[in-house]
């Protein structure tokens, strides 16, 4: 235990677990608040690896290592949902014995990161999603096209495990029906015309709230991968106000502390729905690094240490993001280490690198943010930004721990 649990103290040391891109994010700026920060990883090149304080390197479900995260920490947060249950239940028993806190809580992470249990707890809070079928391992495709109200086509979504658009399969016709996955799942409708949306919602300990502006996504067909986050989002002023108030039901529901990216459906009729909620600091708020004066990433912080929350100030008119999925014409992905680079010759651009030492196609290594005054003038800057991306025309500075980034 931290000593600062023993004093009225605000907490002052979070423990991650997790060592990605976005527990790197998180030390970033953890540093500087004058935050410390200990990360579990598995790979002791993680990404967070290049930004925590300290590091502990061990198997995520080491119950030896949870306990030693939780003896140096006043906080326990999350970079992904799929955490063993096993560690929750140790995360909660330290709680109860008042040896940490986790936000969000143990028991908000089990209802999360199970796509079932989620959909369930939307409907039975009236919280707008569409409609949906459980499907146990190994149903037929005729057992389920049997049921009421269930046609092609439709998506199926692994109860467990997926993110960046894997778990997730569209079924748009009877041949690729038969291909359904043979795993615990959730069926629903398909909906061909739709804008997918997000809002990134931060909710304080005491229940203080803020919410960034809902933005809209466009995904790589072939990797059903985020390529293009949009701020704000090309939707209509009303539907960007009920993408907002609903999302902020859902994230004052579940009770936590911390960002959570709420995703959304908007059809053209005006319907708003409640894709799924990410119980963490997410790839749609990236954008907030360069478009706010406080990140998704700050706020996080903030939150989960029963701090002040922030406002949410843009600081242009418009901000895009796009998502560096690895190709082989991306000259930085062999660098291997983390960085950020203004690109200010071509717009008002920055990298954002992750030092990621293994590339392969399709996986996230980086992303930029733009800046402008109009949506198609930060699209412009982005685009030329990730020209230069390729073509190497910039000179990165690896990120030293002795200095904080600015």
């Amino acid at each position: 235990m931290s000593s600062s649990q023993h004093s009225a103290e605000l907490p002052n040391h979070v423990g991650i677990l997790g060592g990605g891109q976005l527990g790197m994010l998180l030390c970033l700026r953890a540093r500087q608040l004058g935050i410390e920060t200990t990360v579990l990883m598995d790979d002791a090149e993680s990404p967070a690896a290049a930004t925590a304080d300290n590091t502990i390197i061990a198997p995520m479900d080491s119950l030896e290592a949870v306990a030693r995260l939780i003896n140096c920490s006043d906080v326990i947060t999350f970079e992904f949902e799929a955490v063993n249950d096993s560690v929750l239940d140790a995360i909660d028993a330290a709680e109860a014995r008042n040896e940490v806190m986790a936000n969000p809580s143990p028991a908000v992470m089990r209802l999360l990161k199970d796509k079932g249990l989620q959909k369930s707890w939307l409907r039975d809070e009236a919280l707008s999603t569409l409609p949906f079928e459980m499907l146990e391992a190994g149903t037929t495709l005729d057992d389920l096209l049997a049921r009421p109200g269930v046609a092609i086509p439709f998506v199926q979504k692994a109860r467990q495990g997926g993110y960046d658009g894997k778990g997730v399969q569209i079924i748009h016709n009877e041949e690729e029906a038969k291909n359904l996955w043979p795993v615990p799942s959730i069926v629903e409708p398909a909906l061909i015309d739709c804008v997918e949306a997000s809002v990134v919602v931060v909710r304080g300990t005491a229940g203080d709230m803020a919410a960034y502006p809902a933005v809209t996504m466009a995904f790589e067909p072939s990797l059903n991968a985020v390529a293009t986050v949009i701020s704000p989002g090309e939707i209509s002023d009303t539907i960007a106000a009920a993408c907002r108030e609903l999302a902020c039901r859902a994230v004052d529901a579940l009770g936590s502390a911390g960002v959570f990216a709420v995703e959304l459906f908007c059809t053209e009729t005006g319907e708003v729905f409640i894709n799924e909620i990410s119980p963490r600091v997410h790839n749609s708020g990236h954008l907030t690094m360069d478009g706010f004066e406080h990140d998704q990433f700050e706020q996080h912080l903030l939150a989960i240490t029963g701090r002040p929350l922030a406002p949410v100030t843009p600081t242009a008119p418009a901000t895009v993001m796009l998502n560096l999925l690895y190709r082989d014409d991306q000259a930085p992905a062999h660098t291997g280490y983390v960085y950020s680079a203004a690109l200010n010759d071509v717009g008002s651009a920055a990298l954002h690198w992750y030092g990621k030492k293994d590339a392969k196609p399709g996986r996230k290594m980086g992303h930029i943010n733009a800046t402008g005054p109009k949506t198609s003038t930060a699209l412009t800057n982005a685009q030329a930004a990730l020209q230069h991306v390729r073509d190497g025309a910039f000179s990165p500075t690896p990120y030293s721990k002795e200095t904080p980034s600015q």
